[in-house]
């Protein structure tokens, strides 16, 4: 696809670069599907034909809550007053009703951008656009008129309805009630249920704002600061008459000394005065620790010389930089007043942990050590007085856990008596930047941000809930009224509680303005119920009710009873409450309150009221009336605390999350972790923070860091969005690289114009030459330092102004065009489409004009990088800009200066291979070396194979070769293969002789990339096989000399047998003998022999023993009855049968008795 301007993509479905929409009507969309990452569209709407105001209405808008943003300029550039900066579910389409934003630029111009970063993508937007008409379309409750009477058109509404887009019926319910309130004078008063009225405000004359402060002196409603969009006046501080519902600009005394416009502050009232402390200032936004005091008597502005009881951060930075912080006013008993600052975001210390008192009369800041339960660290939370007890309640903020943002949900409250922090009920709904009130012993929270994480959970970027939290009660409960306005939704804002002068009117709670991607131009009054409405005693204490009785020691239960029995306050000391205050349908169960109940409270009797007919209030009834728990004349007033017994100091170090915050505290200090103090040890250097980094590229080292490129800082991931809640970073980066951003350093048109701050002016000499200025659809810009404005200034730029789009002829200045637009011949060794780049063997930026260098590599290198002119070596392992160094990490050594160069050292009898690709490091590579230096005096045979053809250089370097060209002998030239083979010969180059040290050395080159390369170094030896032979020849001659041994002791052994025999024989000679004859004639054998005799007896010398000698018969058998039947004579016993063949029959035996 060739995409048309303003889009991109494969399909050309996602928006992109800068297009101008001149016609009265249209649309505009990011695309199909979800936007694009790292997108940058922008969008000029400059109607032809018309000069009225632009109307913009929403079909949808889902983005990244709090890093896509779609902005919004009121005319038609960037330096337009801003409208809008749009992020986050405003409008989807599958809702049913709700909120959809309309904006209108009443200059008849309108600029947009819209900005994506590289992480999560939605929807987008759609939306339309169209002129002079009317908001909301008078919500069909009138008609769109005045086209030719006024500036921009207004609804003529119709009969029964008001407002500026006919969005009020002026009387319903045909309201004519006297002593009533409400849009339909439905609410009589006093009233025992809560309401929401709305009053809006001229946009005009008074500009809508966030993260202000506020503070009530009488029935004057002081405003300061805050972050405004599209405003040039200086009115910083305004006035609300709460009565007449009018707001004024309060202006200073005459005098040029006042603070610069902030946001992020506090203020607090404090003897006809003003205190605002630390912010952000809107103009840098860097944090500050100043301190003003505005005197409301004499309208002057005094800025407070302060000292401090606690060291700088570091460099000089004070610990008192904050923002998103709290301050309160606190009155001791002694008349001592002093003002209580909490947490915030500090740009060194991160989320600050630390509790900070100022004295108003010594005029000093201290930083006490306070307990808790843990590390506590918040930015956007908010914090109630109750001024009975001076006790600070604290709720919602964002936080930083590991190096991400996470919204806290925690409650707590803090003594300042006792510097002890508690923590209470969480409220299971996490948000910052949003409001509280107390009234009654009730803490109301409404709105905020609540979206904590970068996924559709369904938490809001801007909400609407209405929280309240019982102090009493320990209890959370969501009330479902919600004010009746176009939008309530929002954060940024701030709460602050009018007393009431009547009894049967409850305290209100004034909201004012806030953010929902606009600054919002409302005021939101809520007023709680009064208990003085409930006229019925069964009503005001319920059917139902919990009594916590006292006992002795600190047992205590839970019982009911279904009576309605009175009691005196001043008779058992009780406090009626109810477990979730104002919520008309509350039904807590006994597990709930036993749960939800603060232990350790001093009030004997605790009745707890639940029942659909019973008031929303926390009341008790006073023997006539019912009246609130929290009342002067209450016995019990004060005695509701949390109290912590053993308030000990509970933060350790090892809680601090960062070097900085460790180090911040006397009793710690900093080695590699926090830990206690200890003198015998030295606390290390802290690593220098973000915010300390003042360029892209050191910011970017640091993986912490991101740098937003449209403020220059250097911020930490983890606060990116509670530094810049409103849009206020227009492009960040965190990647190793840094765009320009300044309109200066922009080189083409179309990188001017991606910046929306940027417009092109071109020379006139139709080759693309030009300069990158400030500027918008009228012309360049140049800022007026008195005014504080940018104004159009035609002379900067007389030839040719761009801003939507390019000169048809780019070719920066290095060539003209042809009929087509197109370069003819590109100039100054420059190449491509538009001359923008070097041609091969020169570098530089020849964008705009500038030239191109030749390279200077010499023999290393045939071209250089084209833009920083560092040589693309030819030599695998050679790095440098002039292939200077070895890349020794990799395993190259050598000396690469001048001629030399880089080998990589091979083992013997292993193969290598080298994958060489078409990448960045490899790209130009057509050579590698290798070399070996080996031990053993042996061959060395090379083997070499190559999936691209190569010329092979075979050599060595020795003692004997150092004085040859190169230090070294060549040995062969093999050209243009990728299989061989070769031999070193280890005789003839004396290869492993110690003496000479002789190392082989292979050059490869003649290659392109990609190629395969697998080289080996075999070194055969015969040493092996002679080891073998002789361990053989060893064994086959141990295993003669076995045989021999062997033999020799055979031949040993029969000749000592053979004499022994000898001996014996002789012996046996010499004995006496004789001979004897013995015969047997007859064969008959009897049965059996008696008495037998020797033959031959020998006496032995002692002549008391003597060796006799028989003759035996031997047994013969019987014989077999065939042959007893065969011979005759054998018929009758005694039987006699022969011996067996081969046997005598006889034996001579002896014995020695």
């Amino acid at each position: 696809c060739i995409c048309n301007d303003g889009w991109s993509g494969s399909q050309c479905d996602h928006c992109d670069g800068r297009i101008l929409l001149e016609e009265d009507t249209g649309w505009l969309s990011d695309g199909l599907g979800n936007y694009a990452t790292k997108s940058k569209c922008s969008w000029l709407i400059d109607p032809k034909n018309s000069t009225l105001p632009l109307r913009f209405f929403f079909h949808e808008f889902t983005s990244e809550c709090g890093w896509d943003y779609l902005y919004i300029y009121d005319g038609d550039s960037a330096h337009s007053p801003l409208l809008a900066t749009l992020n986050g579910i405003i409008y989807s389409p599958d809702q049913s009703g709700g909120y959809r934003p309309e904006i209108i630029a009443t200059s008849g111009k309108a600029f947009l951008h819209f900005y994506s970063d590289v992480a999560y993508t939605m929807s987008g937007f759609n939306m339309s656009y169209s002129v002079n008409r009317c908001t909301y379309d008078c919500f069909n409750h009138g008609v769109c008129n005045g086209k030719y009477l006024f500036f921009y058109s207004q609804c003529i509404c119709d009969n029964g309805w008001h407002g500026t887009s006919c969005q009020t019926q002026t009387c319903p319910n045909n309201c004519m009630k006297m002593e009533t309130l409400g849009k339909d004078c439905s609410i009589t008063l006093p009233n025992s249920k809560g309401f929401w009225s709305v009053s809006n405000f001229n946009p005009i004359s008074i500009s809508p704002r966030a993260s202000y402060a506020a503070a009530l002196i009488g029935n004057l409603l002081w405003v300061y600061g805050g972050m405004e969009f599209g405003s040039s006046r200086n009115q910083d501080l305004l006035v609300f008459n709460i009565s007449s519902q009018i707001w004024k600009p309060v202006s200073n005394a005459g005098s040029n000394l006042y603070p610069q416009s902030r946001y992020g502050h506090t203020m607090i009232a404090h003897n006809n005065s003003l205190y605002i402390f630390g912010g952000k200032l809107t103009q840098n936004e860097n944090s500050v620790d100043h301190l003003w005091e505005f005197n409301i008597l004499t309208s002057s502005w005094t800025k407070i010389n302060y000292s401090t009881d606690f060291s700088q951060v570091t460099n000089g930075t004070s610990g008192l930089e904050l923002s998103g912080h709290s301050a309160n006013l606190v009155h001791f008993n002694n008349d001592t007043e002093i003002m209580v600052v909490m947490f915030g975001y500090h740009p060194l210390i991160s989320y600050s942990p630390f509790v900070y008192e100022y004295n108003f009369i010594t005029k000093t800041w201290i930083r006490p050590q306070t307990s808790s339960a843990g590390l506590i660290q918040l930015y956007g939370h908010t914090t109630v007085q109750d001024e009975s007890t001076n006790v600070i309640y604290i709720h919602g903020g964002a936080k930083n856990v590991g190096n991400s943002l996470e919204i806290s949900s925690s409650t707590y409250s803090y003594n300042p008596q006792t510097r002890c922090f508690t923590q209470l009920k969480n409220s299971k709904q996490p948000r910052f930047l949003h409001s509280a009130g107390l009234v009654n012993g009730v803490m109301y929270i409404y709105g905020g941000n609540t979206h904590n994480d970068t996924n559709e959970s369904g938490a809001l970027c801007y909400s609407p809930s209405f929280m309240a939290y019982s102090i009493a009660c320990n209890s959370w409960s969501h009330l479902n009224s919600t004010p009746d306005s176009i939008n309530p939704s929002r954060y940024g804002h701030f709460g602050i509680v009018v007393k009431s002068i009547s009894q049967s009117i409850s305290d209100n709670i004034f909201i004012f303005s806030g953010y929902d991607g606009m600054m919002i131009n409302d005021v939101l009054i809520y007023q709680p119920g009064n208990c003085i409405a409930v006229q019925d005693k069964n009503r005001c204490l319920g059917k139902l009710r919990y009594k916590l009785h006292r006992h002795e020691g600190n047992n205590h239960h839970l019982s009911h009873d279904n009576q309605c029995n009175t009691a005196q306050p001043s008779e058992q000391h009780f406090l009626n409450v109810k477990c979730i205050p104002n919520l008309a349908n509350a039904k807590p169960s006994n597990v709930f309150f036993a749960s939800n109940l603060i232990q350790g409270n001093p009030c004997g009797i605790i009745f707890l009221t639940s029942n659909t007919d019973q008031t929303e209030l926390s009341c008790y009834w006073n023997t006539t009336h019912c009246i609130a728990r929290i009342n002067n004349s209450s016995t019990c007033l004060g005695d509701n605390l949390v109290q912590t017994p053993n308030c000990s100091r509970a933060v350790k170090c090892a809680d601090f999350k960062n070097c900085i915050q460790c180090i911040t505290d006397p009793e710690c200090m900093w080695s590699k972790t926090c830990i206690e103090y200890n003198s015998n040890e030295t606390s290390e250097p802290c690593e220098t923070s973000c915010a300390d980094l003042k360029s892209c590229s050191n910011c970017l080292k640091d993986s912490s860091c991101m740098w937003c490129q449209s403020q220059y800082k250097c911020i930490n991931t983890n606060s990116y969005v509670v530094q810049y809640p409103y849009g206020q970073c227009l492009e960040w980066t965190n990647k190793n690289q840094c765009p320009v951003y300044k309109c200066s350093d922009l080189k083409t048109c179309g990188e001017c114009q991606d910046n929306p701050n940027c417009g092109w002016c071109d020379d006139g000499s139709y080759t693309g030459l030009g300069v990158c200025m400030d500027g918008g659809g009228s012309g360049p810009l140049l800022f007026n330092n008195s005014t504080a404005q940018y104004e159009v200034s035609s002379e900067m730029c007389p030839s040719g102004w761009f801003f939507t789009s390019c000169p048809l002829c780019q070719c920066n200045g290095h060539s003209s065009c042809d009929s087509n637009n197109l370069c003819i011949n590109c100039t100054a060794n420059t190449i491509g489409d538009q001359c923008q780049n070097c041609k091969p063997g020169f570098y530089g930026d020849p964008r705009n004009g500038n030239n191109c260098t030749k390279c200077s590599c010499g023999t290393k290198a045939v071209s250089c990088n084209s833009q920083t002119g560092a040589c693309n070596c030819e030599t695998k392992g050679e790095t440098g800009r002039s292939c200077e160094v070895c890349d020794t990490s990799n395993g190259y050594t050598g000396n690469a200066a001048g001629n030399g160069t880089c080998f990589y050292t091979l083992l013997i009898n292993y193969q290598f291979t080298f994958n060489l690709k078409m990448d960045a490091d490899d790209t130009h590579v057509t050579k590698i070396n290798f070399k070996n230096t080996p031990n053993m005096e042996e061959d060395v045979q090379v083997t070499f194979v190559s999936t691209q053809m190569c010329d092979l250089h075979f050599a060595v370097s020795s003692v004997t070769t150092k004085n040859l060209p190169g230090g070294e002998e060549s040995i062969l030239y093999v050209e243009n293969t990728t299989d061989y083979s070769f031999t070193f010969s280890g005789d003839r180059l004396k290869i492993g002789d110690p003496g000479q040290n002789t190392t082989v050395r292979v050059y490869v080159s003649g290659f392109k990339t990609p190629t395969l390369i697998k080289i080996s170094l075999l070194q055969r030896s015969n040493r092996l096989l002679k080891i073998l032979l002789i361990l053989f020849s060893s064994f086959l001659v141990v295993l003669l000399l076995a045989a021999v041994t062997w033999k020799l002791k055979m031949m040993y052994d029969v000749r000592q047998l053979q004499a022994n025999r000898a001996v014996e024989m002789a012996e046996m000679a010499a004995r006496p003998f004789a001979a004897i004859q013995l015969c047997s004639d007859g064969c008959e054998i009897g049965s059996m022999i008696h008495n037998p005799e020797a033959v031959c007896e020998e006496n032995c010398s002692n002549s008391k023993v003597s060796v006799v000698s028989v003759f035996l018969w031997l047994p013969t058998g019987l014989p077999s009855e065939e042959k007893l039947k065969n011979d005759a004579n054998l018929e009758t016993p005694p039987y006699y049968v022969a011996p067996p063949p081969g046997q005598c029959g006889l034996a001579i035996g002896t014995a020695l008795i």
